[in-house]
C-alpha cells in the first residue's frame, strides 16, 4: 500500500503497476496453481484477503482499486465454485494494527481506529467456521454496508491527503 502521485515523472511502469501485481494478480496465480488440487479434497476453502478499502476509492492509492478488483474476482469464483466442495471466502479486514501502519505520516492517522490484529483474526475465523462467505470485521463492515456514505467520510477525513498528493510537480 504506497501514495501514487500521478504528477511524479520519476515513477516508472512497472513501479505503478507492481500494487496490481500483488494484490489482484498474485491472488489469481495463486488459485489457478492450487485450484486443481483443492477441488479433490473432501473439504476446502480459498480465503482472498481483500480490505475495507475496497469499498471506498481513495485518489492517492491505487490500493482500494486493487482491492476491490479482487473482491468482485473472489465473488465471481465462488459463484464459479458453487457446485464444488471448495468454499470461497474473502477477508475485508479494516484499518488494522501492523506494520502497514509506520509507512504513514504520522498527521495523516491521528483521529483514526486501528482495530488489533488478534480481535481482527478472531472475527474472521469465527466468520470461516460459520460459513460467512464475505467476512468484513468492525469498520470494514460499515464501508460496505453504506459505500456512498463511507466515501463520503473516508474523503472529509482524508481531505489533506488528497490536497498534499495531487499537488502538480512541474
Amino acid at each position: 500500500m504506497r501514495e501514487i502521485n500521478v504528477h511524479d515523472k520519476s515513477g516508472s511502469l512497472e513501479d505503478l503497476t507492481r500494487m496490481i501485481e500483488i494484490n489482484l494478480s498474485g491472488p489469481i496465480r495463486m488459485v489457478k496453481q492450487f485450484l486443481p488440487h483443492l477441488k479433490t479434497k473432501s473439504k476446502a476453502a480459498i480465503v482472498n484477503v481483500s480490505s475495507g478499502l475496497a469499498f471506498v476509492p481513495c485518489p492517492s492509492h491505487r490500493y482500494c482499486a486493487t482491492k476491490s478488483g479482487l473482491q468482485f474476482v473472489t465473488e465471481s469464483l465462488r459463484v464459479q465454485l458453487n457446485n464444488t466442495k471448495v468454499k470461497v471466502f474473502e477477508l475485508a479486514p479494516p484499518a488494522t494494527q501492523t506494520e502497514l501502519l509506520g509507512d504513514f505520516d504520522f498527521e495523516d492517522m491521528k483521529r483514526r481506529f486501528f482495530m488489533k490484529v488478534e480481535d481482527m483474526v478472531k472475527v474472521a475465523v469465527k466468520g470461516m467456521q460459520t460459513d460467512r462467505f464475505e467476512i468484513r470485521p468492525g469498520q470494514a463492515n460499515q464501508l460496505k454496508n453504506d459505500e456512498s456514505l463511507g466515501g463520503l467520510i473516508y474523503f472529509e477525513t482524508n481531505e489533506p491527503i488528497g490536497d498534499r498528493m495531487f499537488r502538480t510537480q512541474d
